[in-house]
């Protein structure tokens, strides 16, 4: 573990690889109960939507055919304007904040919004049908049997969604692991409001480069912000919440800049008022609930695109591995007659949220050598004939596919790379100030920065800093369209590149 102390921004600071590189196979086990209980939560938090959205549409059209209001419509016609009026309430829900976590977990708060939203909503569509002649009053009985069914319902679910949720946080199923960075009276005062709240939010320790001010407020530390680097490694941990005085602004960037390289969430809470938020002032999905946070720039693809990305790689990947079935089983062979070893290469590499896995490769080099620890240079006497046929049409990248659906990589991302990997003898984290936040998404088998060129060894600086500097312009910059324009590039370009060997 490193043991530096606390630097400021005008000073040199070195990455602590150890902690890094050290990451044991724990986190593995830990990233899949985290991985469950986001699901979990995206789950809850979800099926409100779309139980609304089911019970609206199945009343609206049965009301539509009882009543006969289309009397002309079709099937598929009364189906598609029960489903359109049910999109436009629950369009009206969100614009009220009825499907955050702050609302669903108060039932009484929940149902009080929902009445509101339900019956203006209501009454506007009955108003729309009695202008345009749709409706008559003959109707008028059944439409408020309709309004009060939907209305009973919608309530029943939002009281047993908060019935299980309190559920789901007692068991630990539903949990927002906290990280707080200080240990004054501000600490102090959160840790406090913290216990046993409502959301699943749980203090897992605290770090603070004070502990004379710890002793003075009762704040149990777990040590100080080096220890915290190699803390996050192996423990589940959400988000950093920095407890610091605002007025010391340099300590405050100095404990930003070195947060940095973790790739969690870093939160900052400014004063003791944003312990209570404002009326209709809410978190964003993901984040921490009940408190009016600032927020430090994540630089990563939102929750939601997130899992559609993730569901949409499975797929690809699968109808690839079929498609290159018959190429890569051409690689194996030509392998097996050029070169004695095993088939595959597996390498440890930085991937998501700095945790290490291990990347699969066709193994283009001479099994005694192919692991030397540095990266391929052109003309290279550890790679063997048939190998630099595979890499100059970097058909030994496709193993990866199975990267891809064990979770660990994504088609399209930033390249993942060594964690002693360097440029001009210097490591990477050390050259670009911003290089952790390439560890905010999923790395890729291809990637915007290798579609445009910055892709081979990293001799000079520049070439590390142009290669983060177009990662981090995909992060930012996202896109399903960005994915199949990568895509497209990678099968013209990326396959045929000069910097390809």
């Amino acid at each position: 573990m490193s043991s530096e102390r606390m630097t400021m921004p005008n000073e040199v600071w070195t990455y602590p690889y150890d902690d890094l590189i050290a990451t044991s196979s724990v986190s593995g086990v830990q990233k899949t109960r985290q991985n469950s209980r986001h699901l979990i939560y995206l789950g809850l938090i979800a099926s409100v939507p779309l139980s609304d959205f089911a019970i609206i549409s199945l009343l609206s059209y049965i009301t539509i055919q009882f009543l006969g209001i289309f009397s002309s419509a079709s099937l598929d016609r009364s189906i598609s304007i029960a489903f359109f009026m049910s999109g436009l309430c629950i369009a009206a829900f969100n614009q009220k904040f009825l499907y955050k976590i702050e609302v669903l977990v108060q039932p009484k708060l929940a149902v009080r919004k929902l009445f509101i939203s339900w019956t203006m909503s209501f009454f506007m569509m009955v108003v729309i049908g009695v202008i345009f002649n749709v409706i008559s009053k003959s109707h008028l009985l059944l439409l408020f049997i309709d309004y009060f069914s939907i209305i009973l319902l919608l309530s029943a679910i939002r009281f047993a969604v908060a019935t299980l949720h309190k559920n789901l946080v007692t068991a630990g199923l539903i949990r927002h692991a906290v990280v707080v960075i200080g240990s004054g009276s501000l600490a102090s005062r959160l840790v406090t409001h913290l216990k046993n709240n409502d959301y699943g939010v749980r203090i897992n320790a605290v770090f603070d480069d004070t502990p004379h001010t710890a002793a003075n407020t009762g704040v149990e530390i777990s040590g100080n912000l080096n220890d915290f680097l190699s803390y996050q490694t192996s423990h589940e941990t959400d988000t950093a919440l920095i407890c610091l005085p605002a007025a010391d602004d340099e300590h405050l960037k100095a404990v930003i800049r070195r947060l940095s390289v973790s790739t969690i969430k870093i939160r900052i809470l400014s004063n003791v008022l944003a312990l209570t938020p404002q009326h209709d002032s809410y978190a964003r999905f993901g984040d921490i609930p009940g408190m009016q946070l600032t927020s430090v720039p994540d630089r990563e693809i939102d929750v939601w695109g997130h899992v559609l990305k993730s569901i949409a790689d499975r797929f690809v990947a699968c109808l690839a591995l079929i498609a290159f079935a018959p190429l890569m089983i051409t690689c194996v062979v030509g392998i097996k007659l050029s070169s004695p070893g095993p088939v595959f290469f597996r390498q440890r590499r930085i991937g998501y949220r700095n945790r290490i896995f291990e990347v699969y490769k066709f193994r283009s080099m001479h099994a005694d050598v192919c692991d030397a620890g540095y990266l391929t240079t052109r003309n290279d006497p550890r790679v063997f004939g048939f190998g630099q046929l595979m890499r100059k049409l970097s058909l030994d990248e496709l193993p990866q596919l199975f990267n891809v659906l064990k979770g660990d990589m994504s088609l399209v991302g930033p390249r993942p790379h060594m964690p002693e990997a360097r440029a001009a003898g210097r490591y990477y984290y050390d050259v670009v100030d911003d290089y952790a936040c390439r560890h905010h998404v999923k790395p890729g088998i291809t990637g915007w920065a290798q579609v445009n060129g910055w892709r081979g060894p990293t001799e000079t600086v520049e070439q590390i800093e142009e290669r983060v500097k177009h990662d981090l312009y995909y992060i930012d910059n996202w896109s399903f369209g960005l994915d199949m324009l990568i895509l497209i590039k990678t099968i013209t370009v990326g396959f045929f590149g000069r910097n390809a060997f």
